[in-house]
């Protein structure tokens, strides 16, 4: 578990036009919420948010400790969701989840994965079906990512969710048969590259053929 800190500010007016003064400010509108817990609004400062998250240290899971206005007091939050604006990508309101002590929380884990496997040695090729699970656990055990070496696969390999090492105390909520990543035969590429220049010859003999019948009526 990873815990960074961030400083944010309370804001008490609401509303679009708010919104849009506290964007035109630099800052994003942000609401902090939780179980059993009362709704606060908050302005975050973008630049900290992503330089916190982009960090060596933190990832996708990182708990945040934020302070409201400098207060001793810090929440500990996860942001649970940033709507961004569709056309620069630029964050216009942000959803923090303020965490309880002992609550069990779902989560989507990144996977990593690491090396180089013999079946790529060999001429195979890798296909990633997944790079994420779902999981639940308490704050203490939230994993930032799930690292698996795969140097192991060969040719014809595949490796399920049921197979990736998971610490204790996570429990993982994606179906156990669901494929990660496999390593494909060579063949499977090669007949499909084939199967198109076939393809592309078959159209050119049509042609070719079409073009001999119509110099002939020309004639």
């Amino acid at each position: 578990m990873v815990i960074v800190e961030m400083n944010v500010t309370k804001r008490e007016d609401l509303g679009k036009q708010a919104n849009n003064k506290i964007r035109k400010s630099g800052l994003v509108p942000a609401v902090v919420y939780g179980k059993n817990k009362e709704n606060v609004n908050i302005s975050v400062d973008p630049k900290e948010l992503k330089k916190l998250l982009s960090s060596t240290v933190a990832r996708e899971n990182s708990i945040i400790s934020i302070s409201i206005d400098g207060d001793k007091e810090k929440r500990k939050v996860l942001l649970k969701e940033a709507h961004l604006d569709t056309l620069t990508s630029a964050p216009l309101h942000l959803d923090f989840y303020e965490i309880t002590d002992g609550e069990k929380l779902k989560l989507v884990c990144p996977l990593t994965f690491i090396g180089k496997p013999e079946g790529v040695k060999q001429g195979g090729v890798i296909q990633t079906l997944s790079n994420q699970i779902s999981i639940e656990c308490i704050p203490e055990n939230i994993p930032n990512e799930i690292r698996i070496d795969i140097s192991d696969l060969n040719i014809g390999d595949t490796l399920f969710v049921k197979d990736l090492p998971v610490e204790e105390g996570v429990t993982v909520l994606s179906n156990p048969e669901s494929t990660t990543i496999s390593v494909l035969a060579p063949r499977i590429v090669t007949e499909e590259v084939e199967a198109e220049e076939g393809e592309e010859g078959e159209e050119g003999e049509e042609a070719k053929e079409g073009e001999e019948a119509k110099e002939e009526s020309d004639k």
